[in-house]
């Protein structure tokens, strides 16, 4: 799911000019095809830049890979890291 999501990131480049980096937590429902029936953060990254990225993210990367049979539930519930970080440049 994380490999997926990162997929569809886009690190905005106004964020990044800034410097702004962070982790957001995503709290999302989805059903059993995929398809992301809500969605909001956890937990902010504390840059509004970062926070509306991680909602736009999960709208770009459905439909999100099928749970496996042995995975309970419909909907499921997951929360997941988004993290947003500059490589150092050498």
């Amino acid at each position: 799911m994380l490999a997926r999501l990162e997929q569809f990131k886009r690190y905005p480049y106004s964020a990044q000019s800034r410097h702004q980096q962070g982790v957001t937590w995503l709290r999302f429902t989805m059903d059993r095809d995929g398809k992301v029936l809500t969605a909001r953060l956890e937990r902010s990254s504390g840059f509004d830049l970062l926070d509306q990225e991680t909602l736009a993210l999960i709208q770009r990367a459905q439909p999100l890979p099928k749970p496996p049979a042995d995975v309970p539930g419909n909907p499921i519930e997951l929360v997941v890291p988004i993290e947003f970080y500059l490589t150092a440049r050498k």
